[in-house]
């Protein structure tokens, strides 16, 4: 008779842009927890020959270059500009870059079941409400920081404009939906000190929501 096993969990780590989601999976990692980042799945998904030629389509082959060694490159800054210019073209490349970079999550989460049942698996994305990807998961924590924070960290770290900002918050859900829709709320409002200890908290909340019988 075959032991029973728990099935993996999938759990999203999602917030606004500049809400600090990379501090607490990186704790989560640390942690020893899998843990993907959805722009680095999205970087491998947009130099797939098929999604290329569908951006290349969409908005023409300057989103593409080569560099120094001869490797293609996905001009994601130009990009950028380009879409959040234009809402509908910023849909249409959502629609297609998605799709692709939920497949290959899921086959990542297939393996990983396959090798070791019961783990639980962290993905972090900005667009989980706004892709429509939240019945995907098991759990949804949202990280949440006041708004001039995070415009200040962006321009810090990131070096972008206002109106930029402005712009990407714009094809952003408010923290209001993500409050409302979430199953667990993350307030990124502490020291970063703080952060590894909250995310042993959130553990204990994830553990006690997937077991609730257990102690």
């Amino acid at each position: 008779m075959s032991r029973h096993r728990h099935p993996l969990k999938r759990v999203a780590v999602t917030g606004g842009i500049g809400s600090g989601k990379s501090t607490l999976v990186r704790a989560l990692s640390q942690l020893g927890y899998a843990v993907f980042d959805a722009d680095r799945l999205a970087a491998e998904a947009v130099l797939q020959p098929d999604i290329r030629a569908k951006i290349e389509a969409l908005l023409g082959s300057e989103a593409y270059a080569v560099d120094e060694h001869g490797q293609d490159i996905y001009q994601r800054g130009w990009v950028r500009d380009q879409v959040f210019s234009d809402e509908q073209k910023r849909k249409s490349l959502e629609s297609i870059i998605h799709p692709a970079l939920f497949s290959n999550f899921e086959d990542i989460c297939r393996r990983l079941d396959s090798l070791a049942g019961g783990v639980w698996v962290f993905y972090e994305a900005a667009l989980i409400f706004e892709a429509g990807r939240e019945s995907h998961f098991d759990a949804v924590v949202s990280v949440l920081t006041p708004e001039n924070e995070r415009r200040m960290r962006l321009k810090a770290s990131r070096g972008l404009s206002d109106d930029v900002i402005s712009a990407i918050f714009a094809a952003q859900v408010s923290d209001h939906v993500r409050r409302s829709r979430s199953n667990f709320v993350f307030e990124n409002t502490g020291s970063v000190d703080e952060v590894p200890r909250r995310a042993l908290e959130l553990l204990e909340d994830l553990r006690q929501f997937f077991h609730p019988k257990s102690h």
